[in-house]
C-alpha cells in the first residue's frame, strides 16, 4: 500500500517547434480567452511543425503511484498532469492521456498541448503553460507524497504553485494550491485546472442535479442545463428533441463553453460507459465555485482541432474546476504579499455510471429511472469496512443495509427497489460510518419547482458619457481593470469622472495605481497626493491606508525614502494595509542599517500576514545582521516545510549557513528569478548581496530544458548589475560595457526596477543602442507609446545596425501617430538590415495593405521573398489572396495545396476562404468555357477542404455562394432536379459565421438572393436584397466597435485598424451587392 514518488525521465515522441520570435510583439487589443491577449515580455511562437514524423525527447517527469493510481506530471511543461491511470480497471484512463507531444497554437504565446490536466493561473491560458516549472518532492512520512512545482509567473512576477499528493491506500488526488504575490502591487487572477478527458458517444460529464442552468465566457448567454431548450452558441438545440442534453458531446456540434452558476453541491465529474470507469472532482464550493465543460465540438471543425493536437488518441472534454472563480473571465484579487491556500480532489471510480452526489470519500448513485427503478450504488476512494446506508420516501425507511466499499470494490444494490411516490425530491439517502458514527454522504434529490436562477445575464456597461454618477463611473473602470478587458480601457471611466469632480479620491487613486504599473512615477506620485488630499479634507485619519501606502511605494521607487517613509507608516494606521506597509518600512529600515527597528517592523507586519514568503526572508536577513543566525534558520525552515520552492528563502538558508549565494538547483540557473531575487534583496538594503547573486548567474550555466525558454538568459541581468554596482558607489562601468556588447536578441523588460535601471543606463556616456531599445520595448508595453518612439528614434541613432528598432518604430509611427510614410521608410530600413527575417516581410506586407498599395505590388513583393513567405503561413495565406486577387486562381490553388497550416485558435477561417475562392473562381472560368463539368468538379472542391488546411469550416458558416455555384453547374449539365435541391438549399440559409461571430448579413446573402431567383421566387429575392440594403445603409451611421463580449479574436496583425474604415469597406460591399442583385431581377 506504499506511495512511490520519483523525479525520472520520460522518452515521449515530440512534434517540433519553430523558434521564438525575437521580435518584441504588442498585442495591445488581442481577445484572448475573453480578456487581455498580451504577450510580452514572453517570446512569441506562432510555428509548429506537423509534416515529419515526431522525434523522442526526454522530459524530466515526476511520478506518483501507489496501488490504485498512476499520476505522471511533466514539469518542463507547466507543471501539468501528464497521466492519471486507474491500476483497478485496466489502467483506464480518467484524465485524457496523451501518447505525443504534439503542441496546437493555442495558448498566450502560441504552442500549447491538449490532455491530463493543466493548470491555469492567473489567466487562461497560463502564459508559463509551455514554459519549465520549479519541481520537488516532499515526503510528508507516514508514506504520503507530494509532487510540488512552481512558477514566477512571467507576466507579473506572481508566485505560483501546486503540489499533487497521493496516499497510501486511497485513490484520492488532491491538489494543494498556493497563490502568493510577491510584488508589492494587488494583481487580479484566475485559477482553473483544465481537465481533459477522452469522449465517444458514451461519454457522459455529470454535475449536481440542482444545476438547471449554465452560463458561457462573462456570461454572455444563458442555456437551461442539462437539456437545452434554447439557442445556445447559434445552435437552435430547441430543434434537436433527443440530441440537445449538453452533458454529452455527441450533442454539442461546435466549439462550446458552458460553466455552473449556482449550486449548493461541491462536485462533478465525468463517466465513461465502455470502460465503466470515469472520475469525480471534489471541493469546497465556497472556494472553489468554478464547474465549466468546453468541447472542440463533435463536428469536422472540432475533428480537425483533435488531429492538430493529437495523433490517434481522438476528441476530448475539459471539465475544469475553478477556485475563486466560476466563470471565465472571472477575475480575484491577490493583495501585495498575499497567500492564498486551497485544496482541490480527484478520485477514479468504477461500475456506477454518472453519481448524484459525492465527497473525497464517497460517491452515491441514486437515480430514478423512468420505469421508477431506483439504481443505487455507493464507490469509495479508500476501504471502508462497515458503513449504514439508509435510503427514506419521506418518514418511511425503503431500505437499509450494512455495506462496504473501497477504490477496487463498489457496492450495486442487488434489490429491485421502485420508488411508489411522484416526486423523486421525496427521497432521502444517508450513509454513517459505523466505527465512527460519522455521518458521510446525505442527498436529497433537489425539488425542481424550487429551482430559480440567481444570475442575470451579463450586459454591456455604458460609455463613460452615458453614465450619470461618478460612483457608477468608479466601479466600472473597477471591472474593465480587474477582468483585463482587452477592448476597453478603465481610464476612459476614471478621468470621466475627474472631469466632473476633479479631486475624486477613487478615480485618482485607480489612476494612480495605474501609471505606477506603468513607471510613470511622477504621474502616479500626482495622483495619489490628489487622492490624500480628499481624503484628508476633513480628517487626518481615513477608513483606508491604500492611497498612503501607494504614495509611499512611487516615492520608494523614486528614492525618496525619507518621505515613503511617513506614508507607509500612515498606511498601517489601516488594518488592510498594515501587513505590506509594515514590511515597506522594515525594508527602509534594512537600507539605513537599523537591524532593530526593522526586526520590529517585520513582526508587526506578520502579525497580520503570517504566510508572506518574502516578509519571513527579509526576518531572516535581518535577524543574521544581529547575529541571530540560529533563529534565522529556524524560520527559513519553517518556510521551507510549508513553500519547499521558495528560492529566495533556499538562497538565504545558504548564504547564512555558508556565506554562498547562487540559486539553488530547482530554479535551473534562470535569469528571470536571478532578477527576481537580486531586485528583493536590493529593496531591503542587501544590495552587495544582490549584486553577488546576480554575478554568481552569469558564472554558472543553466539548466538545459526541453522547452524553448529563450529568457532564461537575458542582458538584462548585466543591466541590473551595472545600476546596483553605481548605487554601491562602484563607477567603473565593467558591467555596463558588458551589458552594451551582448545581443538584443530577447531584451524584454518588464519590471520597475528594469524600467528604473534602463533610464540610469541611458542617461550614462557613450553609445547604447541596447538600453535604448529595450528601455523602448518596456514603455511601449506600458502603452507609453511617444516616450517609446523618443529613445528608440536616439538609440537608432546611436547605432542603426539593429533592425528590430526601425521595425519597432514602424508599428509605433503607425499605431500612435497615424504616420503611415514614416511607418513605410521604418520598415525598409529594418529590410535593409535584415533581409533574412520572414516577420518582417509578413508585418511589411500587412503595411502596405494599409497604405494602400496595389495588390500587384503587394504580390510583386512576396514574390520576390517567397522562400521567407513559405516559412510562415500568414504571409502565404497572404501571397494566396494576392493570387486570388489579381486573377491568378491556380496559383493559389498550388500554393495552399502545396504545404500543411495550422490556425490559431479563434483565427480560423483565412486559409479556407482563399481555398474555396480560389476553386470558385476556376470553376467560374471553366463554366464561361461551357466546361460545366470541370465547372462542378471546382466547386464541389471548394467546400472539401483538404487536411492540409489544418482545419474545417466552422457549422454555422454559410455555403450559399459554393452552393449556388454548384447549382448553376447542374443546371447547364441539365441536372435539373438536384439543381432546384441545391438551389433550394442555398435559399435556405439565414445568417453567416464570420470572425468566430454570427451575422444577419454578410456577402454570401447576395447568393442566397440570386438562388431564390433561380428557384422563381423572385418577390422573396426582392426582400432579402433589399432588407440586406437597408441593414447596410442604417449601419453606415453606427460607429463600429468591437464586440465587448468577444472571447477569441486573437488579431495577430500588429498595426491598429480603423474600425470605421473597415466597417465602411464591408457595409459598402454589401450595398454594391444588393443594388447588384436587384438590378438582375
Amino acid at each position: 500500500m506504499s506511495v512511490t514518488a520519483k523525479l525520472e525521465t520520460l522518452d515521449i515522441p515530440t512534434y517540433g517547434l519553430g523558434a521564438p520570435e525575437k521580435n518584441p510583439l504588442f498585442f495591445e487589443k488581442r481577445v484572448y480567452q475573453g480578456s487581455c491577449g498580451k504577450v510580452y515580455p514572453v517570446p512569441f511562437i506562432d510555428k509548429v511543425y506537423q509534416d515529419t514524423p515526431p522525434q523522442p525527447v526526454s522530459y524530466r517527469s515526476a511520478r506518483l503511484e501507489n496501488d490504485f493510481i498512476r499520476l505522471v506530471m511533466l514539469p518542463e511543461i507547466g507543471g501539468r498532469i501528464f497521466l492519471g491511470q486507474d491500476k483497478k480497471n485496466d489502467d483506464y484512463d480518467f484524465f485524457y492521456r496523451q501518447d505525443v507531444i504534439k503542441p496546437a497554437l493555442v495558448g498566450l504565446a502560441g504552442p500549447w498541448i491538449s490532455g491530463g490536466v493543466e493548470f491555469n493561473w492567473p489567466q487562461h491560458h497560463r502564459p508559463g503553460t509551455y514554459l519549465p516549472a520549479d519541481v520537488t518532492i516532499e515526503d510528508e512520512g507516514e508514506g504520503v507524497f507530494t509532487v510540488w512545482m512552481s512558477e514566477h509567473d512571467p507576466l507579473n512576477r506572481l508566485k505560483g504553485m501546486h503540489g499533487i499528493r497521493l496516499r497510501p491506500g486511497s485513490s484520492l488526488i488532491e491538489l494543494r494550491g498556493r497563490l502568493y504575490n510577491r510584488t508589492p502591487h494587488a494583481h487580479t487572477f484566475l485559477w482553473w485546472a483544465n481537465v481533459a478527458a477522452r469522449v465517444h458517444e458514451k461519454y457522459q460529464s455529470f454535475f449536481p442535479a440542482d444545476v438547471h442552468y449554465v452560463a458561457d465566457h462573462a456570461v454572455r448567454a444563458m442555456s437551461s442545463f442539462p437539456i437545452a431548450e434554447n439557442d445556445y452558441y447559434g445552435v437552435d438545440y430547441a430543434a434537436r428533441p433527443g440530441t440537445n442534453d449538453l452533458r454529452r458531446y455527441s450533442n454539442i456540434p461546435v466549439p462550446t463553453s458552458y460553466m455552473v452558476c449556482q449550486t449548493a453541491d461541491h462536485f462533478f465529474g465525468g463517466y465513461d460507459e465502455d470502460a465503466g470507469g470515469g472520475f469525480i472532482h471534489v471541493a469546497n464550493r465556497h472556494v472553489a465555485p468554478g464547474k465549466k465543460q468546453w468541447t472542440w465540438g463533435d463536428d469536422e471543425f472540432g475533428r480537425a482541432w483533435d488531429r492538430e493536437l493529437t495523433d490517434e488518441n481522438g476528441p476530448y472534454v475539459e471539465l475544469m474546476a475553478g477556485v475563486f472563480t466560476d466563470n471565465q473571465p472571472d477575475f480575484s484579487y491577490l493583495h501585495p504579499y498575499e497567500t492564498k491556500t486551497f485544496s482541490q480532489f480527484w478520485w477514479p471510480y468504477q461500475k456506477l455510471g454518472p453519481v448524484q452526489q459525492a465527497t473525497k470519500d464517497l460517491a452515491l448513485r441514486l437515480d430514478v429511472a423512468g420505469d421508477r427503478h431506483i439504481d443505487l450504488g455507493v464507490a469509495g476512494s479508500r476501504s471502508f469496512k462497515r458503513l449504514r446506508l439508509l435510503l427514506q420516501h419521506g418518514n418511511q425507511n425503503i431500505f437499509e443495509s450494512e455495506i462496504s466499499v473501497a477504490p477496487d470494490e463498489v457496492w450495486q444494490c442487488g434489490e429491485d427497489l421502485h420508488f411508489q411516490g411522484e416526486n423523486a425530491a421525496e427521497l432521502f439517502c444517508q450513509i454513517v460510518d459505523l466505527e465512527t458514527d460519522n455521518v458521510m454522504l446525505e442527498h436529497r434529490p433537489p425539488e425542481p419547482t424550487k429551482l430559480a436562477r440567481d444570475r442575470e445575464q451579463a450586459t454591456e456597461p455604458p460609455m463613460p458619457e452615458e453614465i450619470d454618477s461618478n460612483d457608477e463611473l468608479y466601479f466600472t473602470g473597477e471591472h474593465l481593470a480587474q477582468y483585463r478587458h482587452p477592448t476597453r480601457g478603465p481610464e476612459l471611466y476614471w478621468q470621466e469622472a475627474i472631469k466632473r469632480d476633479s479631486k475624486d479620491a477613487r478615480c485618482h487613486l485607480a489612476l494612480g495605481k495605474q501609471e505606477l504599473m506603468r513607471g510613470k512615477l511622477s504621474a502616479a506620485e500626482e495622483h495619489f497626493r490628489t487622492s490624500i488630499l480628499r481624503l484628508t479634507s476633513r480628517h487626518p485619519n481615513p477608513e483606508t491606508g491604500e492611497a498612503h501606502y501607494h504614495l509611499g511605494l512611487t516615492l520608494r521607487y523614486q528614492d525618496h525614502g525619507a518621505e515613503a517613509y511617513g506614508y507607509f507608516y500612515k498606511a498601517t494606521w489601516n488594518y488592510a494595509w498594515r501587513a505590506a506597509s509594515f514590511h515597506e518600512l522594515a525594508c527602509l529600515d534594512l537600507k539605513n542599517g537599523d537591524h532593530e527597528t526593522a526586526l520590529e517592523h517585520l513582526n508587526q507586519s506578520l502579525e497580520t500576514n503570517a504566510t508572506s514568503n518574502k516578509t519571513i526572508v527579509v526576518k531572516a536577513l535581518a535577524l543574521h545582521s544581529l547575529d541571530r543566525s540560529e533563529e534565522a534558520l529556524v524560520i527559513l525552515n519553517d518556510l521551507l516545510a510549508a513553500d519547499p520552492l521558495d528560492h529566495g528563502a533556499i538562497v538565504i538558508k545558504v548564504f547564512i549557513e555558508s556565506g554562498e549565494l547562487q540559486l539553488p538547483a530547482s530554479s535551473r540557473n534562470d535569469a528571470q528569478t536571478a532578477l527576481d531575487l537580486a531586485f528583493d534583496l536590493a529593496d531591503c538594503g542587501h544590495t552587495a548581496e544582490a549584486i553577488r547573486l546576480l554575478r554568481a548567474h552569469l558564472a554558472n550555466d543553466t539548466e538545459p530544458v526541453e522547452v524553448p525558454n529563450p529568457l532564461e538568459r537575458t542582458p538584462m541581468v548585466h543591466y541590473a548589475l551595472a545600476w546596483l554596482e553605481y548605487r554601491q558607489g562602484d563607477e567603473s562601468a565593467s558591467s555596463l560595457h558588458e551589458a552594451r556588447a551582448c545581443s538584443p536578441d530577447f531584451l524584454f523588460p518588464s519590471r520597475i526596477h528594469e524600467c528604473c535601471a534602463l533610464e540610469w543606463a541611458v542617461q550614462q556616456p557613450g553609445n547604447d543602442r541596447n538600453a535604448g531599445y529595450a528601455l523602448g520595448n518596456y514603455y511601449y508595453d506600458k502603452k507609453r507609446h511617444e516616450h517609446a518612439i523618443h529613445v528608440w528614434e536616439v538609440a537608432a541613432k546611436a547605432a542603426s545596425d539593429l533592425a528590430t528598432i526601425h521595425r519597432n518604430l514602424g508599428i509605433a509611427y503607425w499605431n500612435s501617430r497615424g504616420d503611415g510614410e514614416a511607418a513605410r521608410q521604418s520598415y525598409e530600413r529594418a529590410l535593409s538590415m535584415d533581409e533574412s527575417d520572414s516577420r518582417l516581410i509578413a508585418e511589411y506586407v500587412q503595411l502596405r495593405g494599409k497604405l494602400g498599395d496595389s495588390a500587384a505590388e503587394r504580390l510583386q513583393f512576396l514574390e520576390e521573398h517567397q522562400d521567407l513567405v513559405l516559412e510562415r503561413d500568414d504571409a502565404t495565406v497572404e501571397l494566396a489572396t494576392l493570387y486570388n486577387q489579381t486573377g491568378q486562381p491556380e496559383k493559389a490553388r498550388e500554393l495552399l495545396t502545396s504545404r500543411s497550416f495550422h490556425p490559431w485558435e479563434g483565427g480560423e477561417g483565412k486559409v479556407l476562404r482563399q481555398y474555396t475562392e480560389a476553386h470558385l473562381q476556376l470553376g467560374r472560368l471553366a463554366l464561361d468555357q461551357l466546361a460545366a463539368k470541370e465547372a462542378l468538379d471546382h466547386f464541389e472542391l471548394a467546400i472539401q477542404t483538404p487536411d492540409n488546411l489544418g482545419e474545417k469550416y466552422h457549422p454555422l458558416q454559410a455555403k450559399a455562394d459554393v452552393t449556388y455555384w454548384q447549382a448553376m453547374a447542374m443546371k447547364t449539365l441539365g441536372h435539373d432536379d438536384e439543381a432546384q435541391r441545391r438551389f433550394e438549399l442555398a435559399a435556405s440559409e439565414s445568417g453567416d459565421f464570420q470572425s468566430m461571430a454570427v451575422t444577419e448579413f454578410s456577402e454570401l446573402t447576395y447568393y442566397k438572393a440570386l438562388s431564390l431567383h433561380q428557384l422563381g421566387r423572385a418577390d422573396e429575392a426582392r426582400n432579402v436584397l433589399e432588407a440586406m440594403h437597408a441593414y447596410a445603409t442604417e449601419e453606415q451611421s453606427v460607429p463600429a466597435t468591437i464586440d465587448y463580449f468577444a472571447t477569441s479574436l486573437p488579431n495577430l496583425l500588429v498595426f491598429e485598424e480603423d474600425l470605421d474604415i473597415e466597417k465602411q469597406k464591408m457595409l459598402d460591399g454589401l450595398i454594391k451587392l444588393a443594388e447588384q442583385g436587384l438590378r438582375q431581377i
